[in-house]
């Protein structure tokens, strides 16, 4: 079984990846930017749909992270370098999503982001507590500064077609499917950059 599996076996029992945010990571409140280590019920965090919503509750994830996914500044738009537990979602923006999603937007697991724009595995992982903030219903998050992640609702086990319809964020890709949009993203960053040096080759020397 290898790294990139979504799910791991624990005691012949299948698993998840770690999802969630360590203690440290910004994220963005009603009053600034602040870790997630001191938010607690009833705080304010921003989300791009409903603007700013109260925190329901922060559960410490207790599944281990084998690695983490090293984001460095820039590679999403972030300002600094971001260290994500492998499972947790992020939303990224490319026409390669529009099969998967129906437009340029998509929640994929932050491992299957491993190899484009300089994103890595780093191990070992985050020696820092993994903390699951909760929403009323799911929803997506400012963190990092720069990246925006996906978040949990209250009553994400629970089935109920009208919250289902006005739920404002996206189911997150199935690992598969992720990493082969990721895989695209990958070759036209490669191409891009061959035509680029390409480009330089054939530029004709500059005659003084």
């Amino acid at each position: 079984m290898g790294r990139h599996d979504i799910s791991l076996k624990v005691s012949g029992q299948p698993t998840s990846l770690a999802c969630g945010l360590y203690a440290s990571t910004p994220v963005q409140t009603a009053f600034g930017w602040r870790p997630v280590a001191d938010l607690g019920p009833g705080d304010l965090v921003l989300t791009p749909d409903s603007g700013l919503v109260p925190v329901a509750a922060i559960h410490t994830e207790l599944r281990q992270a084998l690695w983490s996914v090293r984001i460095p500044a820039g590679a999403l738009g972030n300002i600094d370098q971001v260290a994500l537990p492998p499972g947790q979602p992020v939303q990224i923006r490319t026409a390669f999503a529009m099969p998967f999603s129906g437009d340029d937007l998509a929640l994929v697991p932050a491992t299957a982001l491993e190899g484009w724009c300089g994103i890595a595995p780093h191990v070992p992982a985050e020696n820092q507590p993994i903390l699951q903030l909760l929403l009323d219903r799911p929803g997506i998050l400012f963190v990092g500064p720069g990246l925006l992640v996906g978040c949990d609702g209250m009553d994400a086990g629970a089935f109920d077609l009208r919250r289902l319809l006005d739920m404002p964020s996206r189911p997150v890709l199935p690992l598969a499917a992720a990493r082969h949009m990721v895989a695209q993203l990958v070759a036209q960053e490669a191409g891009d950059g061959f035509r680029g040096l390409q480009a330089t080759a054939l530029r004709p020397p500059n005659l003084l």
